[in-house]
């Protein structure tokens, strides 16, 4: 499994997932789930839920799941891909990366105001894309 920070919003995250597919040729099936995830408020852990855009690819072995948390005032973008081969999740995320308008993890001067400098999503965002697609 793997799971990147993207520093756009999930819907038109997912809308460039889902044009670089029809590119590619892949067959796949369009879902809207949910996810919970928690966002701390002072020392309280509060659940949410998040809509998740997913695409099962194939014969649905290789599922993509694309949604956002809101830790702050701002959003934290997330694309996790379950399932086939390391070679293909890394084609996949590379050239999913190269149909955004700037790199997944070059997220604007505002996106780090607002989610702060050393939010788990930005700070790393950088090192984890590089360590997936290299």
């Amino acid at each position: 499994m793997v799971k990147l920070p993207v520093c756009f919003e999930s819907r038109s995250t997912a809308t460039i997932f889902r044009k670089m597919l029809d590119e590619i040729g892949h067959e796949y099936k369009r879902k809207n789930v949910s996810r919970s995830y928690t966002r701390v408020a002072v020392v309280i852990a509060l659940e949410r839920t998040a809509l998740v855009h997913r695409y099962e690819i194939g014969d649905g072995g290789l599922i993509v799941d694309i949604w956002e948390e809101k830790p702050s005032s701002g959003s934290v973008t997330y694309i996790e891909i379950r399932g086939g081969g390391e070679a293909e999740q890394r084609e996949l995320l590379q050239r999913f990366s190269e149909k955004l308008p700037r790199r997944p993890w070059e997220y604007t001067f505002g996106q780090k105001l607002r989610n702060g400098w050393l939010s788990q999503g930005i700070m790393g965002a950088k090192k984890s894309w590089h360590k997936v697609i290299g």
